[in-house]
C-alpha cells in the first residue's frame, strides 16, 4: 500500500537563518500571551491524502492550526529551528497530531509577538524548557558520485537564464503597476511539468529548475540531516528526482511503503549522479529539557 501523498503546510526546509532559542532551560521571559487556547486532538484523516500544520493567523494576533505535531510548533516558536536541530524531543512529539485554537486581543502584532506568544503558550500547556547548545551533529556532504563527474538522467544543466526571467517578469509587472493595469496573471502551475524557473516538491521527490544548494537544502527533511552542498556545481539544473516516502527520518513520523521506490540514498545516486555521504559538524541545536502532552482545555 502506498503512503499517502502530503499537502504541507510547512516545507520542511532547508537552510534558514537560525532564531533565537530559550536558554539555560529557562521558560519564556514576560511578554504577549495568547488570551485563551484551546488545545484538541486531530481526528484521524481518512482517503488517499491528508493535510498537515494548516495554519491561519487573525489580524489580532489569534491564530487556528489543524493537524500539527508540538515538533512543528516548536519551529514556529524558534524560526530557523528544524525538528532535525533538536535533541531529546520524545516520539509522540512528532506523532500525535493537535487542532489548536487560539484567541489574542493585540491591535498590530508584530511576527515576534506571535513568537512569543506561540513560546509562551508552548510552555504554559506542554510545559517545554529547552536551550540552545553548540555540538557536533551527524550531517550528510552532498557530493559527485562519480570520479569523472558525469550527472545521473534526474539532473542537467538548465539552458534558460533564470536571472533574466525573473528580471522580465519584474519589469512586466512595474510596466503594468505605471499603466494603472493589473499585473500579469502568472502563467498555470503544473506539479508534473513546472515551467522554466520553477519546482514542485511532494514528500516523495522534487522537480524542475533550482540550484544544488536549494537541492541540499531540500534533502534535508528525507534524509533526516543538514546537507552540506559540496559538489562544486553552480548554476541552475533541471533536476527529477523520485524516492520513497521518508518523513520519518526528519522527524515526522510517516512511515514508507515498500510500494513507495527507492530510498533517497539510492535515488540521489541512481537518479542524479551525486551520493550523500555522512560526516560531521558543529552546529547549534535545541536541547528539549522537558516536553510534556497538553494540559487539559
Amino acid at each position: 500500500m502506498r503512503t499517502p501523498r502530503v499537502a504541507l503546510g510547512l516545507l520542511l526546509v532547508a537552510a534558514a537563518t537560525r532564531g533565537a532559542v530559550i536558554g539555560q532551560a529557562q521558560a519564556p521571559a514576560a511578554g504577549p500571551t495568547f488570551d485563551v487556547v484551546s488545545i484538541k486532538p486531530s481526528p484521524p484523516q481518512t482517503g488517499p491524502t491528508f493535510r498537515l500544520n494548516v495554519l491561519t493567523q487573525r489580524p489580532d494576533g489569534g491564530v487556528t492550526i489543524a493537524q500539527t505535531p508540538v515538533a512543528l510548533l516548536i519551529t514556529r516558536a524558534h524560526p530557523g529551528t528544524n525538528v532535525a536541530d533538536m535533541v531529546g524531543l520524545p516520539a509522540w512529539a512528532s506523532r500525535e497530531f493537535y487542532d489548536i485554537s487560539a484567541t489574542a486581543s493585540m491591535p498590530s502584532p508584530t511576527n515576534d509577538d506571535r513568537m512569543a506568544m506561540m513560546r509562551a503558550m508552548l510552555a504554559d500547556r506542554f510545559r517545554l524548557l529547552a536551550h540552545s547548545e553548540r555540538r557536533e551533529v551527524p550531517t550528510f556532504d552532498l557530493v559527485l558520485a562519480r570520479d569523472d563527474g558525469k550527472l545521473g538522467p534526474g539532473l542537467a544543466p538548465s539552458d534558460v537564464d533564470c536571472e533574466a526571467l525573473a528580471a522580465a517578469r519584474r519589469a512586466a509587472v512595474e510596466a503594468a503597476r505605471q499603466n494603472g493595469a493589473p499585473p500579469p496573471p502568472p502563467a498555470p502551475f503544473d506539479p508534473n511539468a513546472p515551467p522554466p524557473c520553477a519546482m514542485s516538491g511532494t514528500p516523495t521527490g522534487f522537480k524542475g529548475d533550482m540550484t544544488i544548494d536549494a537541492l541540499a537544502s531540500m534533502l534535508r527533511g528525507p534524509s533526516g540531516r543538514l546537507v552540506m552542498n559540496k559538489t562544486g556545481l553552480r548554476g541552475t539544473y533541471r533536476l527529477n528526482l523520485t524516492f520513497a516516502s521518508a518523513l520519518g527520518a526528519g522527524g515526522l513520523d510517516v512511515a514508507p511503503s515498500p510500494d513507495d521506490g527507492p530510498s533517497v540514498f539510492t535515488a540521489v545516486q541512481e537518479q542524479l549522479g551525486l551520493k550523500l555521504d555522512p560526516s560531521r559538524t558543529q552546529r547549534d541545536v535545541l536541547v528539549i529539557d522537558r516536553l510534556e502532552r497538553p494540559t487539559e482545555n
